[in-house]
């Protein structure tokens, strides 16, 4: 069954989706140079080498245009979710290094995605729910696996979850802060050794150890 629209051909098509393409990088460059509320679809245009009338003939507004960027990003950052999920408890924990390993290969959109954190701060952005949405589900996911971790036997007793997430999620933002201003940090090996200290932190004193303990 051919579900092309009446009366466009393949080359329509295939033009229509290099032009929405290009659209979409031309504004995800200058969302993260300048951000959502500075940029203006006529600037979008111009990066694109379109005009503005044709920016709109794919997206009907700037925030649409705005949430389909946030859309892309997401969806090349999807598969660092899928490879941290394969992980269990602390091992998962462990693994969240990887979201720090993609936003070092991917400059670019760490600005981006940066810069839009730092707008939908106001009341009034239009990706405020959006991005709080997205934290919200960062925090799920690192207390759902300290979850597991405690079903494993494997944490200290009395660990707050939301505190310990909260502290990590705060961590990632700042290191990322860190790097963006000065490219020389080292960001993936200081990310690296704060996991691994939070987690030896949250980690249950081991049998031996604990023996030892009580012997002092």
């Amino acid at each position: 069954m051919d579900d092309r629209l009446p009366g466009r051909t393949n080359t329509a098509v295939a033009r229509g989706e290099v032009a929405r393409a290009t659209i979409l990088e031309a504004a995800a460059e200058l969302f993260a140079e300048y951000g959502y509320h500075a940029t203006t679809l006529s600037q979008v245009g111009a990066q694109a080498g379109i005009k503005r009338p044709a920016v709109l003939h794919h997206f009907a507004s700037k925030e649409l245009l705005l949430h389909a960027v946030l859309d892309r990003h997401e969806q090349r950052f999807m598969r660092v979710r899928l490879e941290v999920a394969q992980y269990r408890g602390l091992a998962g924990i462990r693994q969240l290094i990887r979201i720090t390993e993609f936003q070092e290969e991917n400059r670019r959109r760490t600005m981006l995605w940066n810069m839009l954190l730092a707008e939908s701060a106001s009341p009034d952005s239009p990706l405020r729910a959006r991005m709080r949405d997205d934290y919200e589900q960062f925090r799920f996911s690192i207390t759902f696996l300290l979850g597991q971790a405690q079903e494993d036997g494997a944490l200290r007793p009395g660990l707050d979850f939301t505190e310990e997430a909260n502290i990590i999620i705060a961590f990632f933002n700042g290191m990322e802060t860190s790097w963006l201003l000065d490219p020389e940090v080292p960001m993936v090996a200081i990310v690296e050794r704060f996991l691994d200290e939070r987690i030896e932190r949250m980690r249950a004193p081991q049998p031996d150890a604990a023996v030892k303990a009580k012997r002092r």
